[in-house]
């Protein structure tokens, strides 16, 4: 990972997909190409690497001598990134709101609305050839029958172990888990 002056400005960002302008400074980024064992590197406009790749940009930062004049601005974007992303991170499982209407619920199908509660728990995922695990999203109501399905020994131990995750004020703590233990009735 090193910042460094692009040489020809034949390069796209990973961030927004715009060119690289010759001679503008830019975040360079090695990493193993997967399936192979072969090295790649990719390149970020150094705003949309503060967002995009804030932790490895934040270590070039570190390295970097030469003149930045923009420096306090990206340390100010990778440190609201990190706090971000330190929000998206809660350990599995947990409950939040959900940001998008995008999500299904892994127990009924059904779409969970934009800014309504969800339980994220960790789940298998098949890329391909690769398996790997990511967070899997429900409705709160849907919980405790995901929960029945996949043995889990202690249901109440569980919803205890989401709402600490979660870290909510005690009035929504409340809230949700009465939504849970609703939908197993």
């Amino acid at each position: 990972m090193r910042i460094e002056v692009s040489p020809s400005g034949r390069a796209s960002c990973r961030g927004c997909k715009k060119p690289i302008a010759k001679g503008e400074l830019r975040f360079a980024e090695t990493y193993v190409i997967p399936g192979m064992d072969t090295e790649g590197t990719r390149y970020f406009h150094l705003a949309c690497a503060s967002t995009k790749a804030a932790a490895g940009l934040a270590q070039a930062l570190a390295s970097y001598e030469g003149e930045l004049p923009e420096r306090a601005a990206l340390e100010e974007a990778i440190r609201q990134s990190a706090a971000k992303g330190a929000a998206k991170t809660a350990p599995l499982p947990h409950a939040d709101k959900a940001p998008t209407g995008r999500a299904k619920c892994m127990e009924c199908r059904e779409p969970i609305a934009k800014d309504s509660w969800r339980v994220a728990v960790e789940r298998e995922i098949q890329a391909g050839a690769m398996q790997t695990t990511g967070a899997g999203y429900m409705h709160p109501g849907c919980a405790l029958g995901w929960a029945k399905e996949h043995e889990v020994p202690d249901a109440d131990k569980w919803i205890d172990e989401i709402l600490e995750h979660s870290g909510l004020p005690e009035k929504e703590s409340a809230e949700l888990r009465a939504e849970i233990n609703d939908g197993g009735e």
